[in-house]
């Protein structure tokens, strides 16, 4: 995998002053990522060129979120973003949202992506401790897994690490705890961090969007307000791929082998219309922020792997196979004002924000959206919050933050399960189940200190 590694760019071609450092807010860099990061040895680092190497290969493992069946493609088909297109079980089962802690769910490469950072962290500090833009992109990295693993997983995440080369094992804490964890880990990235220069920049404005993130998912809204206040709209820290490091995880999945198709509100099963309650119509309601195609109109035909009649919608936000994919953004920035404004009871800003916004055009990854028209503004509290968490599951599509938006309205919000996420009969028989995250897999209990999730709520 390739990142979007600004911290560590030449500045030619981007801006002539630092006054002007916006124009740095999309630039990419050609560093390649090692295949395999772990080859490194952190016992073998012992100079400042093996350290930057060390870095390189923690980097690379933002790709561990969506490469391949990643967690962002589960958690997108436990809710609404995805539906299961193949005949696999597992998968069947958590598009039914039935998920068996059998199944790692992309668990084992996420937890383990913290103690490379970590060893990361540890090399560059002792060899090359005035890099500090990309030490300060390492500890957001740090909290950015961390994040995800909260986003994501249930209560009682044990969050081990290893300290010279000693395995220490960690007690089940909660999701709380472990946002909090990286709470610090992006107060100590911000700290870090004392140029002006662009790179310093970048990585100041990366650290405080995923801190603004990290302040919502704790109820924070006024904090998160003003973590995100100064990060321009157009700014974007991208996940990028090639031919050498492999393919957009979405396009493989979606596009390619047709074991997922986008989401939407309805399916159609043997010439029978079938709603699913609660689930957003991502492929139906023409938005140009998740445009799609019927894989019948494409050439050659795409059809699902399971064979279905069912429609199979491609996505086209992710065509290419090496499409970049969005990390951090300027977009998540306004959305967290906008949330701000919300839980202030503010409806008029927030919808000022939420126009604003549509009316900006940013860029998506590949896409520039173009600008959209104005929404009206709702009637009440609770009809602006279900606009503010549309608008957001849109923007945000196949970005890993649909599933912790759906806990958080049930857990903030006070909003129910049979409220919130898909319910009612599912397509492929049965019913769907009541699961709102992933377990912990079984797989942690070689972990003497864990043995199943402190509990399943949201």
């Amino acid at each position: 995998m390739r990142i979007m590694n600004r911290a560590r760019l030449g500045l030619v071609g981007c801006v002539a002053a630092i006054g002007l450092v916006t124009a740095c807010d999309h630039v990419k860099s050609q560093l390649l990522a090692p295949q395999n990061p772990g080859l490194v040895d952190p016992s073998a680092v012992g100079s400042p060129t093996a350290a930057l190497a060390l870095r390189i290969g923690a980097i690379g493992r933002y790709k561990q979120v969506q490469n391949g069946e990643g967690l962002w493609e589960y958690a997108g088909v436990l809710v609404d973003e995805f539906s299961n297109a193949d005949f696999n079980v597992d998968r069947i089962n958590v598009d039914q949202r039935i998920a068996d802690p059998l199944v790692q769910w992309g668990y084992n490469g996420v937890t383990q992506s913290r103690g490379f950072i970590r060893d990361a962290i540890v090399a560059m500090k002792k060899f090359n401790p005035d890099s500090l833009a990309l030490i300060s992109e390492l500890y957001t990295e740090l909290a950015f897994i961390e994040v995800t693993l909260a986003d994501n997983f249930c209560n009682g995440i044990p969050l081990g690490h290893t300290t010279d080369g000693v395995q220490v094992n960690g007690s089940p804490i909660t999701t709380a705890q472990v946002y909090d964890s990286a709470s610090a880990h992006l107060d100590t990235a911000l700290s870090i961090i004392k140029g002006t220069d662009a790179g310093s920049v970048f990585m100041q404005r990366a650290a405080q969007v995923l801190k603004a993130r990290v302040l919502i998912d704790r109820g924070q809204f006024p904090a998160a307000a003003a973590a995100a206040a100064s990060v321009p709209t157009s700014y974007i820290y991208d996940m990028v791929f090639s031919s050498s490091t492999g393919a957009n995880g979405h396009w493989t999945l979606n596009n390619s082998v047709a074991r997922v198709s986008v989401g939407d509100s309805f399916k159609v099963v043997g010439g029978q219309s079938i709603v699913i309650q609660n689930s957003l119509p991502f492929a139906s309601s023409n938005d140009p922020r998740v445009p799609v195609l019927l894989g019948s109109a494409v050439t050659p035909k795409v059809a699902a792997e399971d064979g279905i009649t069912t429609p199979l919608w491609l996505g086209q936000l992710y065509k290419g196979q090496y499409d970049p994919m969005v990390l951090l953004s300027g977009v998540d920035a306004r959305l967290y004002e906008a949330e701000a404004a919300l839980n202030a009871k503010d409806i008029t800003g927030m919808m000022t924000i939420l126009n604003a916004l549509r009316a900006a055009s940013p860029t998506l990854a590949a896409t520039k959206v173009p600008v959209m028209a104005p929404l009206p503004t709702p009637a009440s509290q609770d009809a602006a919050t279900s606009l503010l968490f549309r608008e957001k599951a849109f923007w945000t599509f196949g970005r890993g933050q649909r599933l912790p938006d759906l806990r958080r309205l049930v857990r903030q919000y006070g909003r129910t399960d049979a409220q919130v996420f898909p319910t009612g009969a599912y397509f492929k028989g049965g019913n769907y189940g009541t699961d709102e995250n992933f377990p912990v897999p079984s797989q942690e209990q070689v972990n003497p200190l864990f043995t199943s999730c402190l509990d399943r709520k949201a």
